[in-house]
C-alpha cells in the first residue's frame, strides 16, 4: 500500500518543482479572484453624484444638507446657484437641488417650506432618485418641525419650561427615525429556503445585520475560481498520463514490483494530492485575507474539498485512459472544463425552475459550489451538505471504475 503513496508523493513533488502549473494553479487564480473582487464590489458600491445649492444657509437647510451627504447612496457636491445653472445648460448635470433663502424660518414657523428641484427633461434617473430621497428627508424634517411648534402653541400657557419641552420632543422624534412604525424587509429570490427545508434554520447563521452584498459577492467568487481552476488543473494533468504511455514510462514501471492497480492507485492519489494542495492554498489566503467564516469552517471546507478532489481526479484518469494524444486530452480537459463552468452557474446564481436550473443539476461543480456557498455564506454544517456530498463520491466511484476498466500501460492497449 506504501508505493501508490509514494508514487502520489514524487508527482506531487515534481508538481511543486514546476513553476509554470504553479503559476496557473494557484498564482492565477489568486490574482484573478483580487481582479474580479476588486472590480465587482467597487461596482456594487454606486454613489449617486447630488448638486445641492444652499441659498437659505440656516440650521434646517444644513440638516437636510448633511442628512443627505451621510446616506452611502449619495454624494454630495454643494454648488453656487450659478454654477448650477452653467452645468445644467451645458448638460453636465442633468437635476440640482436648490434650498430658497426662508427654508428654515418657514420649518421653524411650521409654514410649508417648499424646496426647488432644476432639471434637464425628467431629470435623468439620478435625478429621480436624489429627489426621492430628498422628500423623504423633508418630510421627516417637516413632520418633526410641526410637532415641535404646535407642541409649544398647546404648552405656552404651561408651567413646562421651554427647554425640558424641546428636548422631549426631539427624543420623541429620535425615537421614531431609530424605530419606524413600519419596517421593511428586503429579500432576494437565494435567500429563501430550498424545497423541503422551510422552517429548518440553519445550524451556524450569521449575525443578523453582519453580512453585506461583499460577503454575498465573496462567497459567489470564491467557491466558483477554486472549483474552476482545480476542475482544470486535475483535467489536464490527464496529458501526463497519455504522455507517460506514449513514451514508455509506464511500461518501465511495470518492470519493478510495482502492480497495475498499484500504478493507478497511485495515479489517483497523485490527482487527490494535487488538487487538495491547491485548495487548501487558496482557501488559507481567502480566510486569511477576508476572515469569512470560522475555523470550523475552514476545516469544514477542506474535508468537502478531499471528496471534491476525488470526483474531479476520477473524471481527469477516464480521460487519461480514453485519450490516444496529449492534443485529445488537453482539449477533452478544456471542453469538460468549460461545459461544467458555463451551466453549473459557476459565477451566477441560477433560477430555481429555468431549463439552465435543469441543466446545472446534470454538472459537477454546481454541487461543489452549493455546498462552499452553503458552509461560507450561510453557515451550514457539512453534515448538511449529504446530497452534494454523495454527488461527489458517486462521480468518483463512477468515474475510478470506468478509468479503471479503459486504464492502459502501453499505446497498444495492455
Amino acid at each position: 500500500m506504501t508505493r501508490p503513496v509514494h508514487i502520489a508523493l514524487l508527482e506531487l513533488k515534481l508538481f511543486l518543482n514546476n513553476r509554470a502549473e504553479l503559476a496557473f494553479s494557484i498564482a492565477l487564480p489568486i490574482l484573478l479572484f483580487a481582479l474580479m473582487y476588486g472590480a465587482l464590489s467597487s461596482d456594487s458600491e454606486v454613489f449617486t453624484p447630488a448638486s445641492v445649492v444652499d441659498l437659505d444657509g440656516g440650521i434646517h437647510a444644513r440638516e437636510l444638507v448633511t442628512r443627505l451627504d451621510s446616506l452611502p447612496e449619495v454624494e454630495v457636491e454643494e454648488r453656487t446657484e450659478a454654477d448650477a445653472d452653467g452645468a445644467l445648460d451645458r448638460s453636465a448635470i442633468l437635476f440640482a437641488l436648490v434650498i430658497p433663502e426662508g427654508f428654515s424660518d418657514a420649518l421653524e414657523s411650521g409654514e410649508p417650506a417648499p424646496l426647488v428641484f432644476r432639471q434637464r427633461g425628467n431629470g435623468g434617473d439620478t435625478g429621480q432618485i436624489v429627489a426621492a430621497i430628498v422628500r423623504g428627508i423633508a418630510r421627516d424634517m417637516a413632520t418633526g418641525a410641526r410637532v415641535r411648534h404646535y407642541t409649544q402653541q398647546a404648552l405656552a400657557d404651561s408651567d413646562v419650561p421651554p427647554e425640558r419641552m424641546e428636548a422631549e420632543v426631539e427624543a420623541q422624534v429620535a425615537s421614531l427615525r431609530a424605530s419606524p412604525p413600519v419596517a421593511v424587509e428586503v429579500r432576494r429570490p437565494s435567500d429563501q429556503p430550498k424545497a423541503g427545508e422551510a422552517g429548518r434554520p440553519h445550524s451556524n447563521p450569521p449575525p443578523e445585520g453582519e453580512r453585506t452584498s461583499s460577503d454575498d459577492l465573496f462567497a459567489r467568487l470564491l467557491p466558483g475560481l477554486i472549483v474552476m481552476f482545480v476542475m482544470f488543473s486535475v483535467t489536464l494533468a490527464a496529458q501526463a498520463l497519455v504522455e507517460e504511455r506514449r513514451t514508455g514510462t509506464l511500461e518501465r514501471l511495470m518492470t519493478t514490483r510495482l502492480g497495475v492497480n498499484q500504478l493507478f492507485v497511485g495515479k489517483f492519489l497523485s490527482g487527490v494530492a494535487r488538487a487538495t494542495f491547491q485548495t487548501v492554498v487558496m482557501l488559507s489566503l481567502a480566510f486569511v485575507v477576508f476572515r469569512p467564516a470560522g475555523p470550523l469552517a475552514f476545516v469544514e471546507l477542506l474535508a468537502f474539498a478531499l471528496l471534491a478532489a476525488a470526483a474531479f481526479t476520477g473524471v481527469s484518469l477516464v480521460i487519461g485512459a480514453v485519450a490516444r494524444t496529449r492534443n485529445q486530452a488537453a482539449w477533452a480537459a478544456v471542453f469538460f472544463t468549460l461545459l461544467m463552468v458555463v451551466f453549473g452557474g459557476t459565477f451566477f446564481q441560477i433560477t430555481e425552475g429555468t431549463l439552465l436550473d435543469a441543466i446545472s443539476k446534470a454538472t459537477i461543480n454546481a454541487y461543489a459550489i452549493d455546498a462552499m456557498q452553503n458552509i461560507i455564506a450561510k453557515g451550514e454544517h457539512l453534515g448538511r451538505q449529504w446530497l452534494e456530498m454523495a454527488v461527489m463520491v458517486g462521480v468518483a466511484v463512477v468515474g475510478l471504475t470506468v478509468a479503471r476498466l479503459l486504464f492502459r500501460i502501453t499505446p497498444e492497449g495492455r
